[in-house]
């Protein structure tokens, strides 16, 4: 076995699993993420998805305020602005970004014919640049769409365990 560290393109929401525990999938994402960093192994993002997770973080954080106190004050918003913010800055530091440029988005159109999803189409070609051993993602239809190795969160974890305790 190599000792190159596996490379692993997390997708959107694995990532949003970390930062917002409320989600079904949490738990096994976080432990995953954990897991992997402990290993050593390259974790890398497509850079477009950022956008994504700090406005998936504000909205469901103030989606979450409002329900609670039925209004949301001023002070709020900016305290959630700021723990968005403080979510991308965690992410840029353990994970990589994956780069964009007119190569992915002329292969993210060329996908059209295989699978009409274009987010997760962005994800393929980012997956593709970076060579990455798994492309790691919740998404059921893109696991069975993905042009690369891809796993689900806790079948990448299941995975990282067995390779832990080899000889």
């Amino acid at each position: 076995m190599s000792n190159t560290p596996l490379r692993l393109l997390l997708d959107t929401n694995v990532l949003l699993d970390e930062y917002l525990p409320m989600r079904p999938g949490s738990q096994v994402s976080r432990t995953l993420l954990c897991t992997a960093q402990e290993q050593g192994l390259d974790l890398l993002y497509p850079a477009r998805v950022l956008v994504d997770i700090h406005y998936q973080i504000a909205s469901t954080l103030k989606r979450l305020v409002r329900a609670d106190r039925g209004v949301l004050s001023e002070s709020d918003a900016q305290s959630i602005q700021r723990i968005a913010w403080s979510c991308i800055d965690n992410l840029c530091e353990f994970a990589t970004a994956v780069g964009l440029d007119e190569s992915d988005i002329w292969l993210a159109r060329k996908y059209r014919r295989f699978n009409g999803d274009f987010e997760d189409n962005f994800v393929l070609a980012a997956a593709e640049r970076a060579r990455v051993d798994y492309l790691v993602t919740s998404d059921q239809k893109l696991l069975r769409k993905a042009t690369v190795a891809a796993l689900s969160p806790a079948d990448m974890l299941s995975l990282l365990e067995a390779r832990a305790v080899q000889p």
